[in-house]
């Protein structure tokens, strides 16, 4: 049976997924952009439940009633999905973070159903659509790609087309860029309907960070890097800078928070010995997804906090310390002094993920995110565009979400 996509204005299709592109998604509520986001994706995997399983453009809701999963600590939780182990792997060919765009290659701009591309939504100026994730990981896992030809790089567009998205939502997104387990070479992340374990650890006071003072899960065995969403520009300078330094990385988006995981330059070979797939997004979120019985059983809390800590590295060490206060907008004496002095507590129950208040003093000062989740902090995010640059280094085995194709 051949797969058929939805036509346009069918009564199939949601009625929001129509209408999305009539008010501005960050001037929507957070009830009718989630409403959307779900609707979109249940869509086609009920339709793609009547399909023979070659025919399908989702093969499930990775987190429905048949899910295995266990909790190993607070944070951390293993889960066994033989299903996903029919997804092809990967060839082992990545060395350097930035690999210029190779239009005769795999990208999204080839894919045959429409009815794969969930919604399109312009974000800063730019265009992106939501596909469909044949493969899901977490709930609802879908794909935010750019329309553009663009290689996986993660950008200040990007990086704010990714904030505006999901201040108007309660989802959150991750990303892997190239040598980092990303598998497709065009510029995606993965947006997922749930607060992933490793937000319900508690943020706790990390090292300055380019004048800034970050955050860090508390507990958290290797190294990660927390930030409000006012400081989007540092992240993606941060970013640049592990770019031309060939460093792979991954980052967490929230509606409040960005996490940036820098990985090691060489794959640690133990890593292999204690988990079969490469440590990525997923796995730093706090996700451990194995394919039999007896690896399901033999995972243990110890063996994923060794993984994690050997599969993360520290930031380039010029920006672990206070530099000029013009270096970085928003990284002046005042930030420093007023930034995130308490407690931080992300775990209220329902995946929400709240801050304390910034002092009206601190750049980028602004209301409590709560319920939400919401904040418009246009005025303030740069729209330029960050470049990249490239050096050699990484090898390893590679598992990502990929698409629908």
């Amino acid at each position: 049976m051949a797969a058929a996509p939805l036509p346009a204005g069918s009564e199939s299709e949601p009625k929001e997924a129509r209408t999305a592109a009539a008010t501005p998604w960050c001037l929507r509520t957070t009830a009718t952009n989630d409403q959307t986001l779900r609707d979109a994706f249940t869509t086609v995997l009920n339709l793609s439940a009547t399909l023979d399983p070659q025919d399908r453009l989702i093969m499930y809701d990775a987190r429905d009633e048949n899910e295995i999963a266990t909790d190993l600590s607070p944070g951390l939780r293993k889960r066994l999905d033989p299903r996903r182990n029919t997804k092809p792997k990967k060839p082992d060919e990545q060395i350097l973070v930035c690999t210029p765009f190779n239009p005769n290659g795999f990208h999204f701009g080839k894919i045959r159903n429409p009815g794969e591309r969930l919604l399109t939504l312009p974000l800063q100026g730019a265009t992106y659509h939501v596909l469909t994730n044949k493969f899901p990981l977490f709930s609802k896992h879908m794909l935010l790609v750019a329309d553009a030809l663009v290689p996986q790089q993660m950008t200040a567009t990007h990086l704010n087309a990714l904030t505006e998205l999901l201040q108007a939502t309660s989802f959150c997104a991750y990303f892997n860029s190239w040598c980092a387990s990303a598998s497709v070479n065009h510029f995606h992340c993965h947006v997922i309907d749930e607060f992933p374990p490793v937000t319900r650890r508690p943020l706790v006071p990390g090292p300055l960070v380019r004048g800034v003072q970050c955050l860090t899960p508390h507990g958290f065995p290797g190294h990660c890097y927390v930030f409000d969403v006012a400081h989007v520009a540092l992240v993606a300078s941060l970013v640049l800078a592990m770019q031309r330094d060939n460093q792979p990385h991954n980052l967490l988006v929230t509606p409040c928070h960005l996490y940036v995981w820098p990985k090691p330059h060489v794959r640690n070979p133990k890593s292999f010995e204690l988990y079969p797939e490469t440590v990525g997004g997923p796995e730093l979120l706090g996700s451990f997804t194995v394919y039999t019985p007896e690896l399901y059983q033999s995972l243990d809390a110890p063996s994923c906090d060794e993984l994690m800590r050997l599969n993360t590295a520290p930031l380039p060490t010029r920006f672990l310390q206070t530099l000029d206060d013009d270096a970085v907008p928003g990284a002046n004496a005042s930030a420093r002094s007023a930034a995130h002095a308490g407690p931080f507590d992300v775990s209220d129950g329902a995946g929400a993920a709240h801050a304390a208040p910034l002092p009206p003093s601190a750049p980028g000062a602004r209301q409590q995110i709560r319920e939400s989740k919401s904040l418009d902090l246009h005025a303030l995010l740069p729209r330029h565009v960050v470049g990249a640059a490239s050096a050699a280094g990484w090898r390893g085995r590679r598992r990502d979400a990929g698409g629908g194709a």
